[in-house]
């Protein structure tokens, strides 16, 4: 599998993930266009943030070409778990209220909200709504332990009059039945979707605007001229641009740009996908297709039951790129499903396996604006994008349109570089061993 910190960028002919989006969704992507020799803004990945921002830009009068290496969306964008939650980066409202005050957390949640909005407009130009699950996002205690700081988190989330609720574990019981289920919150404005088809209806969009999708034509070098603009190099020929939005986030090869080599760390999330369960195990977990679940662990895991009674269960997956496909990190996931549901251990294979790179920061939050001349980048949702890159997207499109954004940290600074960036993995390989521990 592609390896942004080894590899260049990805090639028109790297197979995507066999992942279950893939192979049971009907996505009505747009057509497709040559790659122009010339363009005012020039984007860098046909991902949520890159098609976002390129309606954006279109919208507002401007020329504008989105340019995939593979195909629309082949990046996380068709590989997530579809959880659309009001959040981004690992930083929750009191942490941001205890760093910079309360008036900023409340600017961030502000943010949020938008951003949730944002991505309502987008679902709302899918014929399917993008088989959307409505219930709300479940936050749970996988042990007793955690229970107190769960709680504490509620009471502070009621400060920011956030719409949450806390479920005790009787109250739970009703809704999911495992040993690993404690107490929870549940976001009752957040829901689950069809990242594939969300994906779609946001290219839809961007195309209709006027934006030019280019498929299959990686960029393989990005160069500032100054006055004179972008000079882009890519496998369709030499592309003149005024200003480039990378939007590739944690498939950004660290050859692509020097400036964004050492600023973010790719980190594999991997999920497996059961067989169609039977009612009677659907009755003997309890889970109802309406909630997308996530646990407190370091080293999370999440779930949902999708529509046709498969089971979701995902978590963090290999290091490298080229361990991606073992399957001991499908029967890792699967184990892990066991524990949380030992109702299940008859389901003993899993029908679909698959990864994705997400692109995790130093600081634990993303950044959004100016690299340098020209050029422009959003990156560092660590695992936490569905939602926030529709707001990514428009808001790095008011960036390089030299418009105002919100004094808020997430566009106020560049990503910081990591400390021995050639480290990266061995230090993310004892920060797993540390988290298993822990958990």
């Amino acid at each position: 599998m592609y390896d942004p910190l080894v590899d260049a960028p990805p090639g028109p002919h790297d197979a995507p993930e066999p992942s279950y989006w893939q192979q049971h969704t009907q996505a009505d992507f747009p057509e497709c266009v040559d790659a122009p020799e010339q363009v005012e803004f020039a984007v860098v990945g046909a991902g949520y943030t890159g098609l976002n921002a390129a309606r954006v830009l279109a919208e507002n009068g401007h020329s504008v070409a989105v340019f995939e290496a593979n195909q629309l969306a082949w990046g996380c964008s068709s590989r997530n778990a579809g959880f659309v939650m009001k959040s981004t980066g690992r930083l929750g409202l009191s942490a941001w209220a205890e760093r910079l005050g309360t008036d900023i957390a409340q600017g961030i949640a502000a943010e949020h909200q938008k951003a949730l909005q944002l991505v309502e407009d987008n679902v709302q130009a899918c014929p399917q709504q993008c088989q959307r699950q409505n219930g709300g996002y479940l936050k749970i205690a996988h042990r007793a332990s955690a229970v107190a700081p769960l709680k504490q988190q509620y009471e502070q989330l009621k400060q920011f009059d956030q719409p949450v609720e806390w479920l005790t574990q009787e109250q739970l019981t009703d809704i999911i039945d495992s040993p690993q289920a404690h107490a929870a919150l549940r976001f009752t404005d957040c829901f689950a979707l069809n990242p594939m088809l969300l994906a779609a209806a946001t290219a839809r969009r961007a195309a209709a605007a006027g934006a030019q999708l280019v498929e299959h034509c990686p960029v393989t070098q990005a160069v500032s001229l100054g006055s004179k603009g972008v000079y882009l190099q890519t496998a369709k020929g030499a592309v003149r641009a005024r200003k480039l939005l990378v939007c590739s986030n944690g498939y950004t090869s660290g050859q692509l740009l020097p400036e964004l080599a050492s600023r973010s760390l790719p980190v594999l999330s991997s999920i497996i996908t059961t067989p169609p369960l039977s009612k009677e195990q659907i009755e003997s977990i309890k889970l109802s297709p309406q909630y997308a679940v996530m646990d407190t662990r370091i080293l999370k895991y999440y779930f949902r039951l999708l529509p046709d009674n498969r089971l979701l269960f995902g978590g963090r997956g290999a290091i490298q790129g080229k361990s991606a496909a073992n399957p001991v990190y499908a029967k890792r996931l699967l184990q892990a499903l066991h524990q949380t549901f030992p109702q299940l251990r008859n389901v003993n294979k899993w029908e679909h396996f698959w990864s994705g790179w997400v692109s995790v920061s130093l600081d634990d939050y993303p950044r959004v604006g100016k690299v340098k001349d020209n050029i422009y980048a959003s990156m560092g949702y660590c695992g936490a994008g569905v939602s926030f890159t529709a707001l990514a997207g428009q808001r790095l499109a008011e960036a390089a349109m030299e418009q105002p954004l919100p004094e808020l940290p997430y566009y106020q600074s560049q990503l910081k570089p990591f400390p021995l960036p050639r480290f990266r993995r061995l230090g993310q390989w004892l920060y797993y061993h540390y988290g298993r521990l822990r958990d």
